[in-house]
């Protein structure tokens, strides 16, 4: 596989990421418990972390890292305020 492959399939994963809601994005349901959702932030952004990567791919993965954590701090928004 060469590397505008990879660079495209990045880029095609980051666009379905931003067509999801918060909730998808982290992979977990509207019910979900605070401990739930944040076991699947740090599942994702182990696997998307930008140091954890290669060199060609960090700035892909940090625009995806963004966006797990705007997912994150809109669901504690959300959970904060429904307590």
């Amino acid at each position: 596989m060469q590397w505008r492959d990879i660079d495209l399939s990045y880029k095609n994963l980051l666009a379905k990421i931003k067509r999801q809601n918060p909730y998808e994005r982290l992979g977990v349901t509207r019910g979900a418990s605070l401990a739930e959702v944040k076991q699947a932030y740090r599942k994702k952004m182990r696997a998307y972390h930008p140091d954890r990567t290669d060199v060609f791919m960090q700035a892909h993965c940090l625009e995806i890292a963004k966006l797990f954590n705007e997912a994150m701090e809109q669901i504690k928004k959300e959970l904060k305020n429904d307590v």
